[in-house]
C-alpha cells in the first residue's frame, strides 16, 4: 500500500466532520472518494495534506506516519494536491506558476542565491528546464508567458495539476476536478489522469461528484 488511512478523526468543536475512517490505496491505483456534500471529503484531503492536524488515528505513507506533518514537509515526501476552487497565483504567468511548485526541490540556500553563486545558476536553470518539460507534457508550453488568470477555465485547471506534478508526487490529490467543465474537457481531462498513471506511475486519489468519471476511470471507490 501507499496510503493507509487508520482510524482518522476530525472534528471542529461540536462539529465531527470526519470520524473513523479508514483507507487502503495500492501504488498506481487511480482510487475514488464519493459523497454528499459535508461528508468531509475535502477535509480528508486538508488532513491528508496537512492543513488540518488529525484529531485521531495515522496516515501511512509508506512505512511513513505523516499525521501531523507540516504541508511543506508532506510534500517533500511526495504528495501533491489540487483544490476544489483554483488556488493559481492570477496575476503571476503559467511559467511562475510551476516554478513556485518546484520550491522542495530546489537545493541551493539564500546565500548562494544572495551572492550568485555557480549552485544558484546550476539549480535555477534545472528548475526552469523542467518547468518547460512539464509545461510540455500538460500541454500548455504555448501559455507559458500568459498570466494564469486569463486562460480558460479547463486550461487553468491543467496548470494547477502542473504545479502539482513540479512537486515530482508519488501521491496526487485531485479535489472535484472535473468541476464547471464541459464534456470535451473532461475527456481530455480522463484520458490525461489516465497517462498520469501509466506514463509517469502516479497514484491518483479523485474526490469527484461527476460519477460518469468515476465510474470510466476509477479502479475503486470510496463512500463517506
Amino acid at each position: 500500500m501507499i496510503l493507509s488511512l487508520q482510524n482518522i478523526s476530525k472534528s471542529f468543536g461540536g462539529l465531527t466532520a470526519v470520524d473513523g475512517v479508514n483507507i487502503d490505496v495500492r501504488e498506481k491505483e487511480i482510487f475514488s472518494i464519493i459523497g454528499p456534500n459535508g461528508a468531509g471529503k475535502t477535509t480528508l484531503f486538508n488532513v491528508l495534506t496537512g492543513i488540518y492536524r488529525p484529531d485521531g488515528g495515522r496516515i501511512m505513507l509508506g512505512d511513513r506516519n505523516i499525521a501531523g506533518f507540516s504541508p511543506e514537509r508532506i510534500a517533500a515526501h511526495g504528495v501533491g494536491r489540487t483544490f476544489q476552487n483554483i488556488r493559481l497565483f492570477g496575476s503571476m504567468t503559467v511559467f511562475e506558476n510551476v516554478l513556485v511548485g518546484m520550491h522542495t526541490r530546489i537545493r541551493y540556500n539564500y546565500l548562494d542565491a544572495l551572492f550568485r553563486l555557480p549552485r544558484f545558476f546550476t539549480h535555477e536553470r534545472k528548475a526552469r528546464d523542467r518547468a518547460l518539460e512539464l509545461l510540455d507534457y500538460v500541454g500548455l508550453k504555448d501559455s507559458v508567458s500568459e498570466l494564469a488568470r486569463n486562460l480558460p477555465y479547463g486550461r487553468q485547471r491543467r496548470l494547477e495539476v502542473c504545479r502539482a506534478l513540479a512537486l515530482n508526487p508519488t501521491l496526487l490529490l485531485l479535489d472535484e476536478p472535473a468541476a464547471g467543465m464541459n464534456p470535451q474537457e473532461i475527456a481530455d481531462l480522463t484520458a490525461f489522469m489516465r497517462r498520469l498513471r501509466s506514463e509517469l506511475g502516479i497514484t491518483l486519489i479523485l474526490i469527484e461528484h461527476h460519477m460518469k468519471v468515476v465510474m470510466d476511470i476509477s479502479d475503486r471507490v470510496a463512500v463517506l
